[in-house]
């Protein structure tokens, strides 16, 4: 009888991370930005899977190695909500609604050398996607920064630096690096940096075979840091200049089709690989370019559950979290300079805003549904 409860339990709690990472894998719009906000509104404040602490420890040690930030923050939740069961399918979840929809656009882009026109419809994303942002940022910032003065002067360190275009990743780094310098001072203590060091990745032949590109985006995956650019790069690289598999144009408008879809622009893989051999290629990219993540998932969860029991390094993580918030922020800032160019978007952003920081209870899914339909409406006046 008690095994069977236990079962139960576990399946419960599966479909609970299974409905959740779908519903948020279907409204992660505007970027790691957005995705985060959604993330943390879903996990943190609705469900109480994890508190706001633990959510920023993911959150900046997600920066600092390669993957979709998003899918292993997800992932993280559904191993503390359902095991190592819990995280295989909250990364699944997550990335199949963007897979879905990047191989129904590669269909269309096949039949009639064009996207489909959905701009009316995505217009009022971005600024309610942004209202979730600022709220997000509003509520991470209280938590994180009280702890110390030192945070607070690392807050501002890290986003005039990550307003000036440096490195996030080396940011990040550098903030828990002075973190703990500070700490240690105090103590008369020595302390010692390592160095971080990116790989490269190389590529070779040119003969199209379907192992060659799952292992090219198996690749990219296990290396990728940085934007949706960086990304770019990348397959830019493989596909046009070395195996000719895309035209730069392809390649342009499958990042694009990673922008305006739900979820991390890694779905771009997806609509590059159906290009480039129907569905067998979109589903093979898709693999291939997130596979890694469910590895370093669990890498990363080890690694917080024993540095969360350290002080040496919760101070590290602590800087790590500060400049965190500061990342987020500058995104924040760059969204909404977009958002209120329109006197449309601006009123959309405000009512977002209003909705999400006066009414604790209502959900993402209607914040996005509320800009997506406001935005769609007002552009018809």
């Amino acid at each position: 009888m008690m095994a069977q409860e236990i079962a139960d339990s576990t399946a419960k709690r599966l479909k609970e991370v299974a409905y959740s990472s779908l519903k948020l894998g279907c409204i992660g719009f505007g970027g790691i930005a957005g995705m985060v906000a959604t993330i943390e509104n879903e996990m943190v404040v609705r469900r109480k899977w994890i508190d706001h602490q633990h959510f920023m420890d993911v959150l900046s040690t997600s920066y600092i190695i390669p993957g979709p930030n998003a899918v292993e923050i997800v992932m993280h939740c559904g191993k503390e909500r359902g095991g190592r069961p819990g995280l295989i399918v909250a990364g699944i979840c997550y990335i199949l609604p963007a897979m879905l929809i990047c191989l129904l656009f590669g269909y269309f882009y096949r039949q009639y050398s064009a996207l489909p026109d959905v701009q009316a419809l995505i217009f009022g994303i971005r600024p309610a996607t942004t209202a979730l942002v600022i709220a997000t940022v509003i509520r991470l910032s209280g938590p994180t920064l009280k702890r110390s003065n030192t945070l607070i002067v690392l807050c501002l360190l890290v986003f005039a630096g990550s307003l000036y275009g440096l490195n996030e990743v080396l940011l990040i780094l550098a903030a828990g690096a002075l973190n703990y310098m500070v700490y240690v001072s105090r103590d008369k203590l020595s302390f010692y940096t390592g160095l971080l060091f990116l790989p490269y990745v190389q590529q070779n032949a040119s003969g199209f075979s379907s192992i060659k590109l799952f292992s090219i985006f198996l690749k990219i995956g296990a290396v990728l840091y940085g934007s949706g650019y960086v990304l770019f790069a990348y397959m830019d690289e493989s596909l046009v200049r070395h195996h000719h598999w895309l035209t730069r144009q392809q390649l342009m408008d499958a990042i694009a089709v990673g922008q305006i879809t739900p979820g991390p622009i890694l779905s771009s893989a997806t609509f590059a690989g159906y290009l480039i051999n129907g569905v067998p290629g979109g589903v093979l990219a898709t693999i291939g370019i997130f596979l890694p993540s469910f590895f370093i998932s669990f890498f990363l969860h080890k690694i917080l559950s024993s540095a969360r029991k350290s002080q040496r390094l919760r101070i590290f993580l602590d800087g790590l979290s500060a400049a965190s918030v500061s990342v987020i922020a500058v995104v924040g800032l760059h969204l909404l300079t977009a958002s209120v160019e329109t006197w449309r978007g601006a009123s959309i952003l405000a009512a977002c805003l209003a909705l999400t920081l006066f009414s604790k209870k209502i959900s993402t899914v209607f914040i996005i549904l509320a800009g997506s339909i406001g935005g769609f409406l007002l552009l018809r006046l």
